[in-house]
């Protein structure tokens, strides 16, 4: 058939062309992800897109003490801030300083009104000391979601679509 050859070469562009719209498509939608990811390997082992503030905290054992510390964080405006901290004894790298709002109350020392503006958070996960990351009122155990002594970075991160797709596949495999 004369025009065979012909049709068959325009779906093949066509079908080339839709492959092609697609795959851009991938680069060009971008949003913010709160991500943690291992510092070594770029793992992501956690993500949550950023929509308005995202307030979590960060919760361990006081690797002295052995009391359990919060440090309180928001995300707002796609940037990080420290907004406080509360520990339950004074010990080896716990706040001793009256600085911002210091509250003392049912044997706690809480410090608020900190905001602190962060690039990231770089956390050394430790078995021993517990490392949790809460929000939205659920809790992952960052002691079992990386190895030991892993660091992991916690931050705002610019995505494309198709970033996040790679590190959905790579999670799965």
């Amino acid at each position: 058939m004369p025009g065979y050859h012909f049709m068959r070469n325009n779906n093949l562009f066509v079908i080339i062309l839709i492959i092609i719209s697609i795959v851009g498509s991938l680069f060009l939608f971008n949003s913010e992800w709160l991500v943690i990811q291992e510092a070594e390997s770029d793992k992501v082992i956690w993500q949550q897109p950023v929509e308005g503030n995202i307030e979590f905290a960060i919760k361990y054992l006081h690797s002295v003490e052995r009391t359990p510390v919060w440090e309180y964080f928001v995300v707002k405006d796609n940037k990080l801030y420290l907004t406080g901290t509360r520990y339950e004894s004074y010990g080896a790298g716990l706040p001793f300083l009256k600085q911002h709002t210091y509250v003392v109350g049912d044997g706690k020392f809480e410090i608020k009104n900190i905001d602190k503006k962060l690039d990231s958070i770089p956390l050394r996960v430790s078995d021993y000391a517990l490392h949790k990351f809460i929000i939205d009122k659920e809790e992952y155990k960052l002691y079992k979601m990386t190895e030991p002594q892993n660091l992991v970075i916690i931050k705002v991160k610019n995505q494309n679509l198709l970033a996040l797709l790679k590190n959905k596949l790579v999670n799965w495999l």
